[in-house]
């Protein structure tokens, strides 16, 4: 149906809010469903074979830019009909196979409910309210949690500022096909399936802030080494595939850095308003990659693709150096406390 780009792009839109929105579910359903000494291992399992899905998708779309037979009209647009169908598959397996978290309701945890009395009652009508918190009844959001999550929007600026003209600076300084491009995401999504799992085992032993803050500086070197390296552009074979495997590499570490920023906040905020939280980090984090969007389309096509690499670089560095002023707790920190209560 759609016939130009602002159609697509309202299209892309609406499908981005319907994404977002699905987020927090799945990783609730998640977290109220297992133990919580296993969230790191089961989330690993389950952003692995998201990935492995979107490495499948991606070596789908590879082979039909390959052998695109036409039919009258690209065969590429139709990917979109077939992707349709296996959304709707998944959601009609998920109605019978998934369960709803089981929370039970303790005496000593309803001292945050308050009842409203009726006088002159309708017939029918509820002697008294449950379930009905106030704002100062102890579900604000902690300050050091709201510190991380401005984290999380920054760190989602800058990687975006670094990602979205990423593609666009290989087509025009190596003449990148839609092939290559698609490698380039395909190795992403495969680097990413892989280290998952290992991943949740190293956040486990180092603890999720300590890993997220190693994985960060990682990223902000490579930021830093691509922006100079991209002053020399050669265009040649083997400029192309570092670009593609350097591309490839980011995915492995966003792996750490995704499941240690859901871990840390899934740990740090109180069960009442984990939902609440988790939302609001999915939303920061479509946010941030509006913003860097935003921002890298001016920097790169005004200045240059090294500046916005540098800038990127920049309010990465920015956003890390918030976590180490504020010091949030860490999973180990947290653990340990609760043992020495016990």
């Amino acid at each position: 149906m759609v016939k130009s780009i602002p159609e697509y792009v309202l299209m892309l839109v609406i499908f981005q809010l319907i994404a977002m929105a699905s987020v927090p579910v799945s990783t609730l359903l998640i977290l109220e469903n297992s133990e919580k000494s296993l969230w790191s291992k089961i989330m690993a399992r389950f952003n692995s074979y998201s990935a492995v899905g979107t490495v499948i998708g991606l070596g789908i779309g590879v082979f039909v830019l390959f052998y695109d037979t036409g039919f009258g009209t690209s065969i590429i647009k139709y990917l979109y009909v077939i992707a349709a169908f296996a959304y709707l598959i998944s959601g009609i397996v998920s109605l019978f196979f998934l369960k709803e978290g089981k929370t039970n309701l303790k005496r000593e945890r309803l001292w945050y409910l308050y009842t409203v009395r009726v006088i002159e009652r309708i017939r029918y009508f509820p002697t008294h309210i449950l379930h009905i918190p106030e704002r100062s009844a102890g579900y604000k959001v902690p300050r050091f949690l709201k510190n991380y999550l401005i984290t999380a929007l920054i760190f989602m600026i800058g990687f975006q500022m670094f990602f979205i003209p990423y593609p666009v600076f290989m087509i025009r300084e190596f003449n990148a096909t839609n092939a290559d491009v698609y490698i380039m995401y395909l190795l992403n999504s495969l680097m990413s399936a892989s280290t998952y799992i290992p991943a949740s085992r190293y956040i486990n032993y180092v603890g999720s802030n300590k890993m997220l803050s190693y994985s960060v500086l990682i990223r902000i070197f490579i930021f830093i080494l691509m922006g100079i390296v991209s002053f020399f552009v050669i265009n040649s074979i083997l400029y192309l595939a570092l670009f593609i495997l350097v591309y490839g590499i980011m995915g492995g570490i966003w792996s750490f850095i995704g499941l240690s920023e859901v871990t840390s906040i899934s740990n740090m905020s109180d069960p009442v308003i984990r939902g609440r939280v988790i939302g609001l980090y999915n939303s920061f984090n479509g946010i941030g990659q509006i913003i860097g969007s935003g921002i890298s389309g001016f920097i790169a096509f005004d200045i240059g693709y090294p500046a916005d690499f540098f800038i990127a670089a920049i309010i990465v560095t920015s956003g890390l150096l918030i976590i180490k002023k504020t010091k949030p707790p860490d999973t180990e920190i947290i653990s340990r406390k609760k043992t020495l209560q016990v």
